[in-house]
């Protein structure tokens, strides 16, 4: 399949077992409690790389698993969709990522663990590897699951060879993975807690979204997209901004990975931001259906 690409987005990042209980009743500690188990694939970079490919883009997808029947069932899952999952490396003697989460009968996160140890495994010849695939790539997507050293090898040689680069900062304690690294940055997507994170700005009022997105831009980035929550969606350039209502859908988790994935494919389509979030918010929608 790969030999016939030409052109694609190539995600690097986290590729994760997700295992999810939800509760039928409220939760009593300490003992078992009824309710359901589903298991379906996760990460950031691969749940980007799975929507990307179902809106009928090219992708190419390098995440570590294990040499385990999770990391394989992962490996297929994901290829199902049309991603290319050659850059999917099996660590010797690994344990394949795994993010167990019990929630309530209504969603609400009640607690987690993440077993991620895996994405930390990166040797020189794996950088090796995904710096070659660069040569045909048209846009690359990068998640804070990866080493830090990772992330700057990455940057360096997507911009030296002029290759939109998208940043994803994951989570509150990952997204410091991203700090003085920006410049360059062509899109950000980013909630308000992460926002914070990076800019030492409160960002939870209107007002200091904006100004803390100033201050990312200011760094370099060439566009920022804040997950707002009932604020809505603040999206802008150096010379354009905008609020934008509030989803029917929460962005959080793969959600926002469904609605990053649409605004990947609406990059090379469109330069306003209003149609790029626009299309990110009918993505997530429709996944969260």
């Amino acid at each position: 399949m790969l030999g016939s690409m030409k052109e694609y987005w190539l995600c690097a990042g986290g590729a994760n077992v997700d295992v999810q209980g939800i509760t039928s009743a409220a939760l009593l500690p300490g003992t078992s409690n009824p309710g359901i188990v589903r298991q379906t694939a996760g990460g950031v970079a691969r749940n980007v790389a799975d929507h990307l490919a179902r809106l009928g883009e090219e992708v190419l997808l390098f995440a570590l698993v294990g040499e385990d029947a999770e990391g394989e069932w992962l490996r297929q899952m994901t290829a199902q969709s049309g991603v290319a999952t050659i850059g999917m490396v099996r660590v010797p003697g690994g344990r394949t990522g795994r993010y167990l989460a019990i929630r309530a009968a209504d969603g609400e996160l009640l607690a987690a663990i993440s077993d991620m140890a895996v994405n930390e495994a990166w040797t020189e010849q794996m950088m090796e590897d995904g710096v070659k695939r660069l040569q045909h790539a048209t846009g690359l997507f990068l998640d804070a699951n990866l080493p830090e050293w990772v992330i700057r090898r990455f940057l360096r040689e997507g911009m030296r060879r002029g290759i939109p680069v998208v940043a994803d900062p994951v989570s509150v304690k990952k997204a410091e993975r991203w700090r003085g690294l920006l410049h360059g940055v062509k899109l950000i997507v980013i909630d308000t807690d992460e926002l914070e994170v990076l800019t030492g700005k409160p960002a939870s009022s209107v007002a200091g979204a904006e100004a803390a997105a100033s201050i990312l831009l200011n760094e370099g980035v060439q566009q920022v997209i804040v997950l707002g929550g009932e604020n809505g969606l603040y999206v802008c350039r150096q010379s354009e901004a905008l609020w934008l209502p509030q989803p029917d859908c929460s962005l959080r988790e793969t959600a926002k990975d469904a609605f990053v994935a649409g605004v990947l494919a609406a990059l090379r389509k469109t330069e306003s931001l209003a149609e790029q979030a626009a299309f990110g918010v009918t993505v997530a929608e429709r996944a969260a259906a």
